[in-house]
């Protein structure tokens, strides 16, 4: 692993984010999609985001930037299944409530959840391009103790570019 493919990674794995993102906005707008479980994943370790986050991301655990990212990450994917749950619920009206007034109160509870929706949205975004220029100001050695490379490790290696690459042998 070499500071460019993780910068890739970081960058993938934001776009991920906002991609699934988008596909919860158009379906909280009430807009039929061809959407699936793979499109709109309600557990946090499935969508492509978390994905990376659980897997490979996980190269990263020593940075406060990571470890930052989980929280809002959770959020989300909780405050999403809180719309979904409340857009799909039934209204009930009482003989001192009625459904218009249920209906008013329904929809300014999902307002404010996805309100919320969208501030962890930005906080987890904002977190990833921290983390990103976290990376991009490691030194190689850094880069190298965060992945365990050792120095000598004939696998490491130096692009033109000045990146470094990992180079396999094949015997």
């Amino acid at each position: 692993m070499n500071k460019k493919d993780i910068i890739m990674q970081i960058r993938s794995a934001r776009a991920s984010h906002i991609r699934w993102k988008s596909y919860v906005e158009i379906t909280l707008r009430g807009i039929i999609l061809n959407t699936t479980e793979e499109n709109l994943p309600i557990v946090q370790t499935e969508c492509d985001f978390g994905k990376w986050y659980y897997g490979d991301g996980m190269n990263l655990s020593s940075s406060v930037n990571y470890q930052n990212l989980e929280y809002p990450h959770e959020m989300i994917h909780e405050i999403y299944i809180q719309i979904f749950t409340l857009q799909k619920a039934k209204l009930r009206g009482g003989f001192f409530i009625t459904k218009k007034r249920l209906l008013r109160k329904k929809k300014a509870e999902i307002d404010r959840l996805h309100q919320s929706f969208n501030d962890f949205s930005k906080i987890l975004v904002e977190t990833l391009k921290q983390l990103e220029m976290e990376v991009l100001s490691m030194s190689d050695a850094q880069i190298r103790e965060m992945f365990n490379i050792e120095k000598n490790d004939d696998s490491f290696a130096r692009n033109d570019d000045g990146f470094d690459l990992f180079v396999t042998k094949i015997d």
